[in-house]
């Protein structure tokens, strides 16, 4: 009993973990791709927040076309740095090359199920 209750918590976690990834993405794509349409002379023009520039700076960053044909990155890298006040700091954590959020959620997983394998050898 108690290691399906355990299995049913685990479950419920990573679910939720799941979901919050999935509510991250909160931009439309087609705010995107205006962006880096915008982007491509050179220079923004448009009047963009913050949270829109880092959701097209994500996106270029995973585009391999984006990324080895036009500078599309560094233009948005500026911008983003522009809207900050001098002296400021963003706060945000350096880029590791993994979501903390699937890590986590990987983590919990690999521990509800050692402890699910462990009840049933006991």
């Amino acid at each position: 009993m108690k290691s399906k209750l355990l299995g049913a918590i685990t479950i419920a976690v990573l679910l939720l973990l799941v979901f919050a990834v999935v509510a991250q993405a909160a931009v439309p794509q087609s705010v995107i791709d205006a962006i880096i349409k915008d982007a491509q002379d050179g220079h923004i023009d448009g009047n963009w927040t913050a949270a829109e520039i880092r959701a097209a700076l994500a996106y270029a960053e995973n585009n391999p076309v984006l990324t080895q044909y036009s500078d599309i990155k560094g233009v948005l890298t500026d911008y983003l740095a522009s809207l900050q006040g001098p002296g400021e700091q963003s706060g945000s954590l350096a880029y590791t090359g993994g979501e903390i959020i699937l890590i986590l959620g990987a983590g919990a997983g690999l521990i509800g199920s050692g402890a699910l394998l462990r009840r049933r050898r006991a």
